[in-house]
């Protein structure tokens, strides 16, 4: 039996989580019902929950609303830092695509270090950001759709989780 884990389920999987097989839909569709049938719960900060209200799916909502029966809701206020280390060690365009997201990871750190999202652009700039920021590499971050079997796996059966992924650039190691 896996343990129960806290997951930070981004407001894109929410979005995506439609009713259709196309695979981005079908893949958000399962990641959420693995977390609900195994016990798991969601985690929240304020800024998370508002983009969850703005952006779920029908889908979504009728599974937040069975999460929330089910107490399985895990309302955190995390402490914002991982601003500050955007802005210290990254240039550029990567500082606007790391702050829409920082959210995700100041929850991740206050909770189980696990994150679902479909952007795996913000997830190259974290594990970048990692080179420096050593905290960020007990971050595991799965895609619904490229990692749909390992994260069904791991949400089941608290397996093995290969290096790829963390949050770790090519470079460093965990």
């Amino acid at each position: 039996m896996a343990n129960n884990y806290s997951v930070i389920i981004d407001a894109d999987i929410a979005r995506s989580s439609g009713m259709t097989e196309h695979p981005r839909s079908s893949g958000s569709r399962a990641l959420l019902n693995a977390v609900s049938q195994n016990g798991h719960m969601i985690a929240m900060c304020p800024t998370l929950g508002a983009e969850w209200k703005k952006h779920r799916s029908i889908f979504a909502t009728k599974w937040l609303a069975s999460m929330i029966a089910k107490k399985r809701i895990n309302r955190i206020n995390p402490q914002a830092t991982t601003k500050t280390l955007i802005v210290d060690n990254l240039k550029d365009k990567k500082i606007a695509i790391a702050l829409k997201d920082a959210h995700l990871i100041d929850g991740a750190l206050e909770v189980d270090c696990i994150i679902a999202s479909n952007d795996d652009i913000a997830r190259s700039v974290f594990c970048e950001l990692s080179i420096t920021c050593g905290s960020l590499r007990a971050i595991k971050w799965f895609n619904a759709i490229a990692d749909r079997e390992i994260v069904t796996d791991y949400l089941v059966s608290d397996g093995f989780v290969p290096k790829k992924y963390y949050l770790v650039a090519e470079t460093t190691a965990i």
